[in-house]
């Protein structure tokens, strides 16, 4: 193989590998709290995926149970894998009035799972929450959220989409004590459906580009062949 061949290969393998992490972030689009992944390619082969953890914007819901933060802090969950952490607030309750996620996974506060009387919560900034029965005034602490963070020097993997774990499964966070939550918003992806499009068009046109390239060398060979073969 020509180093040209080669080198169109390697090109287009790499595009291959940023088309599929830009339909990732483009199929989360709508995923509260999603964090866009970037490919870095290190030298012709070598390449990494990693995560952007920059804060997305904020819209309002209105939904009680729905809960936006504003820092870097996580909440953090009980799942069948064990604890893991997201931004992701598109919360609901159980049959038992527990805060759980949209997958049924209990949200964690300081002292456990969340149990409410009612989906009448109020849910204060520094993460405390409060309830009431059906019928009452008065609203009652039922519980306080448990958000943390990671130093920044630590490195998140993603467990599933929307969901961090530390590579050092046995480094504990620490309180995420300058997060402020927000009830009734969501934080939005931190990219736009239009940035991946466009990133997306881009990298099409340059895998398209090594193609024509791959057939402008093979065009070469052939005719290369046949003038050897005639003579």
């Amino acid at each position: 193989m020509r180093i040209g061949h080669f080198a169109a290969v390697i090109g287009m393998r790499q595009q291959e590998k940023n088309l599929a992490v830009i339909a990732n972030n483009l199929a989360n689009v709508g995923t509260a709290g999603y964090k866009k992944e970037n490919a870095h390619f290190s030298d012709y082969v070598y390449q990494t995926t990693y995560t952007s953890m920059e804060q997305g914007p904020v819209k309002t819901t209105q939904q009680s149970l729905d809960l936006a933060l504003t820092g870097e802090g996580f909440f953090r969950v009980q799942t069948e894998d064990g604890i893991l952490y997201t931004r992701n607030g598109n919360f609901t309750l159980n049959e038992e009035n527990e805060l759980v996620t949209q997958e049924g996974w209990p949200v964690l506060g300081e002292g456990g799972p969340i149990q409410v009387a009612s989906s009448q919560v109020r849910i204060e900034r520094d993460g405390q929450v409060f309830d009431k029965q059906e019928g009452e005034e008065e609203y009652e602490l039922a519980g306080m959220l448990d958000i943390v963070e990671f130093p920044g020097d630590v490195l998140l993997e993603k467990a599933r989409n929307g969901y961090f774990k530390p590579k050092d499964e046995d480094l504990e966070p620490m309180p995420a004590e300058a997060t402020r939550v927000q009830q009734g918003a969501l934080e939005n992806p931190n990219f736009t459906a239009v940035e991946e499009m466009t990133r997306l068009i881009d990298s099409q046109r340059i895998f398209e580009a090594y193609t024509k390239i791959l057939q402008v060398f093979d065009h070469q060979d052939s005719q290369l062949i046949s003038k050897l073969g005639s003579q």
